[in-house]
């Protein structure tokens, strides 16, 4: 098979790789390896020394069991001591006395017990001394109470507690402690061997060491011109830059002033992890091979590109270049195998760009790019310029993240009601759960932190701290006496990725011991599309404990019929959007909503319009036989105390 543009590229890369030695390594390999050898000279004429060091290392040893002993000796003093408490139980000054030397060799035992705590931390010993310290814990415990029977003349538990727990807390103390003492004692013997031994293979092998460090020093000088810039300066996997040499080279051209002519490029690959889960891992890592090395070959003289890391790559490129790699870049097909066949793979990207200014540092470049690059994900487009005011929207979203943490602690968001109303009598149904931010003595809208908080992963506490507070109200309203609605509570879609999910819900309806027919989980239109089967198992196991299940903002995501029928849910919740266009002369809008009422019906499922906001909408939708409506035309979000005493008096007139 001839070989390719590509397997020459490597061909002349690998042979470039052989050639060039970094002086730095070179001379710090040839350093290592004079002291080695002068060491192992050294060592061949000082065995002595290592004996030395070896007997240092039995008087540790020694010196452990010494320590051990005064610990053992202290305590078989208290014992006694105990025991002449109890001969002496009758005579009050006495026992005072032996109470008070008691507690003086106690104390004593612990600063020893803490001392050699201290001295064996990290050692082999560390988790045996542990028992011995816990067993004389207990043993102290033991005692304890005996003082405290003997404190209020209770000789009988004093007695009983002593024959039946205290002995056998003696015992155990003394079987830890001896088998702790035969430790240290073969540790001693066990060292006193390893000495004898490595004493005589040291002198009969020093010579042969010096030797075969000198043959494998000269083994590691080769090694080193030809694996060590790869070692240093080279991704393992793709084999371009690392990012320690990419910040190295623009070090470079920023003394040399350079690189004000340049744009920093921060990239990563759409969606890589399914091209993971489709194809597999090693099929990933050739699709990033080959995707590094056909962009590294559209580089120009000057130009530097790097990986960072996973699916994400840097490149700095010249200004009058710019836009042709930029668009090269976008979407770069390369060729995998798989089973055994070649598979063209169409790798697109996402970029941030930073044209780089005079006076520049290499951190501001790599910061900006990556800055603007993450700008990709939140404006949803392949491609972001840097601009000064993301600075301040980055810095006002990570104010944001650190006071939502301590407003979660302080118990900040409070959670206001919607009502939602039965049209046949204009009576309370039910109502859908809102959280608002009380910071500042003033509310904060949902709009301006849920979005940031699905973006960072972080709103499914939030969700979790709602429902909790649901589920408390909804217990406080049935031990008051009053009847609660079935209320419904927002989940995210990032709760699919956690497979304990459904049991963290149950835990907490457990908890408040809630009837489940007052509560409804609420999930957007996308969940069931982007992860099908994590959703219809949260459903299924949710529904089997008789919770209701709803999907929100139907109508303006996928729409799927086909996957809705799949849907195993109970309430379908029609986007306001759609009710918007109700009584405004939309007749085509007006059609859409009556006929998707009655497919959802059709189906057998709930059906609620959302955003009801005059009597005109209300009295198209109750046309269509669909009975339950949420919006400003009833109720705006209530507070808890104004929702309660809506509770109290559910229904509404018409006006």
């Amino acid at each position: 098979m001839p070989k390719t543009k590509t397997d020459r590229s490597e061909k002349n890369s690998s042979y470039y790789k052989k050639r060039r030695l970094p002086i730095r390594i070179l001379m710090l390999t040839t350093l290592i390896s004079i002291v080695g050898l002068a060491g192992l000279v050294v060592l061949s004429f000082n065995m002595d020394r290592l004996a030395k060091i070896y007997s240092d290392v039995v008087k540790i040893d020694y010196d452990n069991l010494n320590h051990m002993d005064s610990i053992s000796k202290n305590f078989y003093r208290h014992q006694a001591l105990v025991f002449q408490y109890m001969e002496n139980f009758s005579d009050n000054v006495i026992v005072n006395e032996i109470e008070e030397s008691a507690e003086l060799l106690k104390n004593e035992v612990l600063e020893e017990e803490n001392d050699f705590q201290d001295k064996i931390i990290g050692s082999l010993y560390e988790n045996n001394f542990k028992n011995v310290y816990s067993e004389i814990m207990d043993y102290f415990d033991d005692v304890d109470y005996i003082f405290e029977c003997g404190s209020v003349g209770d000789l009988d538990s004093a007695e009983y507690y002593m024959h039946n727990v205290l002995f056998e807390s003696i015992n155990d103390v003394n079987d830890v402690v001896d088998l702790f003492d035969t430790l240290l004692e073969d540790d001693v013997n066990r060292t006193q061997q390893v000495m004898t031994n490595h004493l005589e293979v040291s002198r009969a092998f020093a010579i042969v060491l010096v030797v075969l460090l000198a043959v494998l020093t000269i083994i590691g000088l080769s090694w080193s011109v030809n694996a060590s810039r790869a070692i240093t300066n080279k991704d393992p996997l793709t084999q371009i830059d690392n990012m320690d040499k990419f910040q190295s080279d623009v070090e470079k051209m920023l003394s040399k002033n350079k690189l004000k002519d340049y744009v920093c490029i921060c990239s990563n690959i759409k969606d890589f992890t399914l091209v993971n889960q489709q194809l597999g891992s090693a099929v990933g890592d050739m699709a990033l091979r080959n995707f590094a090395n056909t962009v590294e070959q559209k580089l120009q003289r000057d130009e530097r590109f790097a990986r960072i890391g996973g699916d994400k790559f840097i490149a700095v490129i010249r200004k009058d270049h710019v836009d042709e790699f930029s668009a090269f870049i976008d979407r770069v097909s390369v060729t995998v195998d798989f089973h055994e066949e070649a598979k063209i793979l169409q790798i697109e990207t996402r970029s941030g760009l930073y044209y780089i200014k005079e006076g520049d540092d290499v951190g501001t470049v790599v910061d900006d790019a990556h800055l603007a690059l993450s700008q990709t994900k939140l404006k949803a487009v392949d491609k972001v310029v840097f601009k000064e005011n993301m600075l301040e929207q980055a810095y006002d979203r990570r104010t944001l993240l650190t006071e939502y943490t301590n407003a979660i602690k302080q118990k900040e968001f409070i959670v206001y009601y919607q009502p939602k109303v039965n049209l046949e009598n204009n009576t309370l149904c039910g109502c859908e759960a809102l959280v608002r931010w009380w910071k500042d003595d003033q509310i904060v809208p949902p709009f301006k932190f849920i979005p940031i908080l699905e973006e960072e992963g972080r709103v499914t506490e939030l969700d979790y701290y709602v429902f909790d507070q649901v589920c408390k109200d909804i217990r406080a309203w049935i031990d008051a006496g009053i009847e609660p609605v079935r209320i419904s509570s927002n989940f995210s879609k990032l709760h699919l990725r956690n497979p304990k999910f459904a049991d963290k819900v149950l835990e907490i309806v457990e908890r408040y011991n809630i009837d489940s027919k007052y509560l409804e989980i609420e999930l957007t239109e996308s969940s069931g599309y982007e992860d099908f089967d994590a959703f219809t198992e949260f459903v299924d196991k949710i529904r089997k404990n008789g919770i209701n299940v709803s999907i929100d903002d139907f109508g303006t995501g996928y729409s799927s019929l086909s996957l809705l029928k799949k849907l195993n849910v109970d309430v379908i919740k029609i986007d306001k959007s759609f009710i918007d266009g109700i009584g405004i002369g939309d007749k085509m809008n007006e059609s859409l909503v009556k006929n998707i009422i009655h497919m959802i019906k059709d189906l057998d499922r709930h059906v609620i319009c959302e955003g009801v906001e005059s009597w005109t909408q209300a009295e198209f939708i109750k046309k269509q036989n669909c009975r339950m409506v949420q919006g400003y035309l009833f109720d705006k979000p209530l507070p808890h105390d104004e929702f309660e005493e809506r509770l109290k008096s559910p229904v509404y007139d018409k006006k």
